[in-house]
């Protein structure tokens, strides 16, 4: 992943602060972790809607 600058609002960043605080971490490292994360969940393999319980669909289908 390339290397950039994100911008936080204030109110984000005390919730950020107090999250890396409870982890013993930096915020910097913590807003790295989040966004690791949020790529892996968009890389990552989809259920099936077959196997999901009821009252869950598939974002991608048509309601």
């Amino acid at each position: 992943m390339t290397e950039g600058s994100v911008s936080v609002p204030a109110e984000q960043y005390e919730r950020l602060v107090a999250l890396a605080a409870a982890r013993g971490v930096t915020p910097e490292t913590q807003l790295v972790r989040l966004i690791d994360d949020a790529y892996a969940g968009i890389d990552s393999d989809a259920e099936p809607p077959e196997t999901l319980p009821l009252g869950v669909c598939d974002a991608d289908e048509p309601e």
